[in-house]
């Protein structure tokens, strides 16, 4: 499994929003930044 690094670009990836709308990240990252968050979940 690779590490996520600062400067280094995130994989593409496909997961549904709140609202359950496909987010695809290579469409939103050409146009704007993107700042991505990882939860490991509910606590």
């Amino acid at each position: 499994m690779s590490k996520f690094a600062i400067g280094i670009p995130a994989p593409d990836f496909e997961l549904p929003d709140l609202h359950g709308v496909q987010f695809r990240l290579s469409e939103h990252y050409q146009n704007q930044a993107v700042l991505l968050v990882m939860n490991r979940g509910f606590f």
